[in-house]
């Protein structure tokens, strides 16, 4: 065990267990007090767990989150990322949702062989072309609460996705758990239940765990080498994914629909995004992470999103 295996699992979740329903109850106030109170009771050190429905809780192993629950009544199993599916052995297509994926070769794509991996509504996409992928990923809370109909629809796809996503897709869209084999994994230093350490004690603990972690200046950059610890999110879903596959094997990736454009997307009905605005901040700083972190592992990643404004660089490694 690592230290940082041991914070996960030590007993510092029983400070959030002991507000979690006194969190709940708050919500019922009027909001000139529910707003002050909850506050109060979930205060900054908490801050990552506030939109979080009370009435979801996880169970955690040593190997990160093994289930989550309902008022009590276990909704689905999660397994550690690395054995959700076999080891990624073929080429991976990841596709997201910018507008260019609509004009890729999807013919083409359907014979080459490839595994196609999805993110947030990237399954109802593939699927008015005819094509079914073997893997889906989800970073967005706020996507499952208004178009988790693409998971839900998606029925016996292994799913990979972070622990406030579950609990948004099972209240928004119930069942969408069913007869598939799920991953539920966290934020680095935004872990479920766990007030988050400082800079200078997250970067010791990695340091004496073996440094799973590369650690950028901002919170949401860095790489992550052990999801069973965390993941980092970026601004945006590719990232996740990115980490995901490679800690499943895979070595060859092309990303098909990357366009880091705003609101525009495959699906007609996409959220606001922020994806313009933290580009130079975030996610530019977030690939040049990744490169570093995969420099000399014999692994290949071909952006083919056309608009791309992410330099054609970051995706030579060696």
């Amino acid at each position: 065990m690592s230290p940082l295996h041991d914070y996960l699992t030590g007993s510092s979740g029983e400070k959030y267990k002991q507000r979690r329903w006194m969190f709940e109850w708050a919500r019922f106030l009027p909001p000139f007090l529910g707003k002050h109170i909850t506050r109060a009771i979930l205060p900054k050190s908490f801050e990552h767990m506030r939109e979080l429905d009370a009435a979801f809780t996880f169970d955690r192993q040593e190997r990160g989150l093994s289930a989550m629950r309902f008022k009590g009544t276990k909704i689905t199993d999660s397994v550690p990322t690395n054995e959700l599916m076999e080891r990624i052995i073929r080429p991976v297509t990841l596709v997201t949702t910018g507008p260019s994926a609509l004009n890729h070769d999807w013919e083409a794509e359907k014979k080459s062989g490839r595994m196609i991996v999805a993110v947030t509504g990237g399954a109802g996409f593939l699927k008015e072309r005819g094509i079914v992928p073997e893997l889906l990923i989800l970073s967005d809370p706020g996507f499952c609460k208004t178009g988790g109909y693409h998971i839900r629809d998606a029925i016996g796809i292994p799913l990979v996705l972070e622990y406030r996503c579950a609990a948004a897709l099972e209240a928004y869209f119930p069942g969408a758990f069913l007869q598939r084999r799920v991953s539920i994994v966290e934020r680095v230093n935004r872990w479920y239940g766990l007030p988050p350490l400082s800079k200078s004690e997250l970067q010791r603990m990695n340091k004496e765990s073996k440094s799973p972690f590369r650690l950028g200046e901002l919170a949401p950059i860095g790489w992550s080498d052990c999801l069973d610890l965390g993941f980092f999110p970026s601004s945006t879903v590719a990232i996740v994914a990115l980490q995901v596959l490679v800690a499943l094997g895979a070595t060859d990736i092309e990303i098909i629909g990357m366009d880091l454009g705003g609101t525009h997307s495959v699906y007609g009905n996409a959220r606001p995004s922020r994806l313009e605005q933290n580009y130079e901040s975030i996610i530019l700083p977030s690939f040049i992470m990744m490169k570093s972190a995969l420099s000399n592992r014999g692994i290949k990643i071909r952006n083919v999103s056309p608009s791309c404004p992410l330099p054609p660089e970051l995706f030579k490694f060696s």
